[in-house]
């Protein structure tokens, strides 16, 4: 008599049997390849958070998964998921980095595709899937050519402005896409500009690709380099208006330096023709101080000498005082002042 499978089947690794459930033993780290390859009669599988790695074909023409939860998943390899027919609803975690060649390709009823993070997403990855809107997180890099084509569904995509991300091909055949939303620090430096027409203009270039989507014929036109080219006048007009931002602050910069040495040089002048004119008062006082120094110096050493050492501190403090007052007025900030003349 033989013995059928078991219903639950805990993998170790290796190659599988043909079952309708599997659990993932917490040994596993990666799901090898081509593992649970054309098992058309695998309806589930557990995947607990320390496996990183689905390999290549592993689980290739399944077609009767429906859901995966890969939470702890880090990199899908080549064709891991080709032609799951019935797959409706993929989920990971923040630790994705890749998702590889053709990893998804055909699985043409994967309408709910959660990815939080992921740095690239590989040649053909989502081909002729089913998912109607798209949110691609900050952190992406790449996504390679015809990373989405033929996902006719797909109507609107979100997505972070770089430069170079979206390689050739990347959503062609994608005939109802009619809306791609940025996200991340674009918004904000388009509130920071300093003047309203600028932004204005601004927000005017990155609302103008979902004008042009709705109009373009798939048939003639891949929709995929309307947005390479938009996405590149939107980085080119932000760059414009960052140099114009920067020279209007250093110029507003610079008029505000140059009124403050103003200022403190007409307060200079002030202050020397005050001196020039209490000069002869001020002679006076200091010879009065340096006389009375002086007397007070030859007083007898028999005598009471406690206040010595204030009359010397306030010699000398009105000494060091003229002496640094000079300097500054008539050295330091004319110095100052035709060093900014220089440079501006």
């Amino acid at each position: 008599m033989s013995m059928s499978a078991p219903r639950i089947f805990i993998y170790t690794g290796g190659r599988a049997p043909f079952v309708p459930f599997v659990v993932v033993d917490q040994s596993v780290t990666s799901i090898s390849a081509s593992a649970f390859e054309r098992n058309h009669n695998l309806l589930g599988i557990h995947i607990h958070h320390f496996v990183d790695t689905i390999e290549t074909h592993a689980f290739c023409l399944c077609s009767s998964l429906t859901i995966m939860l890969m939470l702890g998943v880090k990199n899908v390899e080549y064709s891991a998921f080709y032609a799951c027919f019935g797959l409706s609803s993929v989920e990971f975690g923040r630790d994705l980095e890749t998702i590889g060649e053709s990893a998804f390709d055909q699985c043409n009823s994967l309408r709910n595709i959660k990815m939080p993070n992921v740095l690239r997403i590989g040649l053909r990855a989502f081909q002729d899937c089913a998912v109607t809107e798209l949110d691609l997180p900050l952190g992406l890099e790449v996504v390679e050519g015809q990373a989405f084509g033929g996902c006719q569904s797909l109507t609107r995509v979100s997505m972070p402005l770089k430069g170079g991300m979206i390689q050739g091909g990347a959503f062609v055949g994608c005939s109802r896409l009619v809306r791609i939303d940025l996200i991340g620090g674009i918004h904000d430096f388009v509130s920071s500009l300093h003047l309203e027409e600028w932004r204005n203009t601004m927000k005017a270039e990155i609302s103008r690709i979902n004008e042009d989507l709705p109009l373009i014929n798939v048939g003639e036109v891949d929709k995929t380099r309307v947005i390479q080219e938009w996405m590149q006048s939107v980085l080119d007009r932000a760059e414009h208006y960052k140099g114009e931002h920067y020279a209007l602050l250093k110029e507003g910069m610079t008029i505000l330096e140059l009124a403050v040495w103003g200022a403190k040089i007409v307060e200079a002048e002030k202050e020397r023709d005050d001196n020039d004119d209490d000069k002869s008062t001020a002679a006076t006082s200091s010879v009065s101080l340096e006389e009375n120094l002086s007397e007070k110096l030859k007083i007898d050493n028999d005598g009471d000498n406690d206040g010595d050492d204030e009359w010397r501190w306030r010699f000398r403090q009105q000494q060091r005082g003229k002496s640094l007052a000079n300097v500054v007025i008539h050295n330091v900030l004319p110095y100052l002042m035709c060093t900014k003349l220089d440079h501006e």
